[in-house]
């Protein structure tokens, strides 16, 4: 019997295309980029301004029990168990960065 084990990249990677599925159909664009050398991330912009963009990784919480995602700059979002609210904290941002 075959066993396929998961890495904490992957598991960031499976997150992060969850979130991608929520964004996109909220109309936001999104790039996910998962290079061997890198933790995987996902960068979302607003199509009407692109260079307003907003980098997201998936990681494990500090208590290292669940998994949540964070603002490049590692400020938390939402757990990633909620994908939908991820989405909507994304979106209020990109939207306040549209409107200065």
């Amino acid at each position: 019997m075959s066993t396929q084990v998961m890495s904490d990249a992957d598991t960031a990677l499976a997150h992060l295309e969850r979130l991608t599925d929520e964004l996109r159909a909220r109309g936001w664009n999104v790039e996910v980029s998962a290079p061997d050398d890198r933790w995987p991330c996902a960068l979302v912009s607003d199509p009407s301004t692109p260079a307003m963009d907003e980098n997201v990784i998936a990681a494990r919480d500090r208590s290292g029990d669940t998994w949540s995602y964070f603002h490049g700059w590692g400020e938390r979002i939402a757990p990633c168990s909620d994908p939908a609210e991820a989405a909507a904290v994304l979106g209020r941002v990109l939207t306040a960065r549209r409107s200065n």
